[in-house]
């Protein structure tokens, strides 16, 4: 089993934002389609760190929770197989579950479509 570490404030932007690449360089869109993906092709578990970030906007957090879903870069009972999301900041744990519940109320949609 490959694992990939991802930390978004060094490998990303300490200060992540917006749902569309229209909405700024520093995406949730872009965040998954060029760092995440690859990421998820190579290797069997990807780590993703959220230490140094200045927050993650739930447009941002969503679409990359929810997209690697809708896009089918993960299956439904993959994720938390699949992807890790750490912290040892307190202020950001939060976002640990929030990751987790985007990607399973995607599900539930693709489900209910």
């Amino acid at each position: 089993m490959t694992t990939h570490s991802i930390s978004i404030a060094r490998d990303f932007s300490p200060y992540p934002g917006g749902r569309r690449r229209k909405d700024g360089p520093y995406s949730g869109e872009a965040f998954r389609d060029d760092i995440l993906r690859p990421a998820l092709i190579k290797h069997d578990l990807v780590s993703i760190n959220l230490d140094g970030v200045a927050g993650l906007p739930s447009s941002f957090w969503e679409e990359v929770f929810g997209g690697v879903i809708r896009k089918r870069l993960v299956g439904p009972s993959d994720v938390s197989k699949r992807l890790r999301v750490t912290t040892t900041e307190p202020d950001l744990k939060v976002y640990m579950d929030l990751a987790y519940r985007y990607a399973g109320d995607a599900v539930s949609a693709l489900n209910e479509a």
